[in-house]
């Protein structure tokens, strides 16, 4: 036999000899690869949910510095034009209609002063838990104490530009019932103690 086929069935041993060592070597490292990558994921929720939890804590933050009165705090807008801001925004987004809105005088318990507002809105049922919705979700604590839902006799109606473009009439486009919601809704503002 020639050098080079000597060489070559030398190398072809010891492969076959190499491959089973491997493999018998690296099963080793299955166990080892998946509690790795047990643990990838474990940490990879982990750090989901601490993104969440930093965010919901800007949020709380947030709240208590647009809610509570410090010394020397200087607003750049006064409290009701936040919240008559606020309120023009959802129910420009929602398609209502605001209705009234009475403010009371404020009310001063300890450190929190409650301002009181009466507020009636018009639109659909489904717009009104949006509207309770966006409350909710507020970068100010806003109490709905309390609301009254009356039925209105005529649908809803809005007007939807024609398709087809311009110089073409509008089209009154026809819904369900509106209602007329009036509700009482508390903001507080909190003295630094």
């Amino acid at each position: 036999m020639k050098t080079g086929e000597t060489l070559l069935v030398a190398m072809a041993i010891a492969a076959i000899g190499v491959i089973p060592a491997d493999i018998f070597y690296t099963s080793r490292f299955v166990p080892r690869f998946k509690e790795v990558e047990k643990q990838r994921i474990i940490i990879s929720n982990q750090l989901a949910t601490a993104k969440i939890v930093s965010e919901n804590l800007n949020h709380v933050r947030d709240l208590v510095y647009r809610n509570m009165e410090f010394a020397g705090q200087k607003d750049s807008a006064s409290q009701e034009s936040v919240l008559f801001d606020f309120l023009t925004t959802c129910v420009g987004d929602l398609k209502m209609r605001l209705v009234s809105l009475r403010p009371f005088p404020p009310t001063v318990e300890g450190r929190v002063t409650t301002y009181s507002y009466e507020i009636q809105l018009e639109g659909d049922f489904f717009s009104f838990g949006e509207f309770c919705s966006k409350l909710e979700n507020s970068r100010r604590v806003l109490a709905l104490t309390s609301f009254e839902v009356t039925e209105n006799a005529k649908p809803v109606t809005s007007i939807a530009p024609e398709k087809g473009g311009k110089g073409q009439a509008p089209v009154r486009v026809s819904g369900g019932r509106s209602a007329s919601i009036k509700f009482h809704l508390d903001t507080f503002r909190v003295k630094k103690g």
